[in-house]
C-alpha cells in the first residue's frame, strides 16, 4: 500500500554511523497502533515506532510488530534480545536522537 507521499523517518542507526539520519519511505506494508512496517527497497523493510526507525529486516514480520505493540516478550534468550529488548532500546535511543536533532516525532 503506497501512502502517495514520501514520509520522512529518523534512522538513529545512521546517526551512530555518521550518515544522514533521514530516510524517505512511501510503501506502508503493515500498521499496529503506532508501530509500522514500510517496504524500503526490494527485500528491505523498515520498522518504525511513529516515525522513528527501530529495526531494518529482510522481510515484513507482522508478529514481531504485534508482540512489540502488545508488549509481549518472546521466549528464548536470542528471541528475547533481538525481538524485544533490542528494539525497545532502539526506540528509546531514537527518541533521544530525535530530540537532539530537533526532529518532530509523529
Amino acid at each position: 500500500m503506497t501512502t502517495n507521499q514520501k514520509i520522512t523517518v529518523l534512522n538513529p542507526f545512521s546517526v551512530s554511523l555518521k550518515k544522514p539520519p533521514f530516510m524517505q519511505v512511501d510503501t506502508l506494508v503493515y500498521t499496529n497502533g503506532e508501530y509500522r512496517i514500510y517496504k524500503y527497497t526490494n527485500e528491505h523493510y523498515v520498522y518504525t515506532y511513529k516515525n522513528i526507525v527501530f529495526s531494518e529486516r529482510g522481510g515484513a514480520n507482522k508478529d514481531f510488530v504485534n508482540n512489540l505493540a502488545a508488549d509481549v516478550k518472546p521466549t528464548g534468550e536470542a528471541a528475547l534480545y533481538h525481538d524485544y529488548e533490542r528494539p525497545k532500546q532502539a526506540i528509546k535511543d531514537g527518541v533521544k536522537a530525535a530530540n537532539k536533532l530537533k526532529f518532530q516525532i509523529k
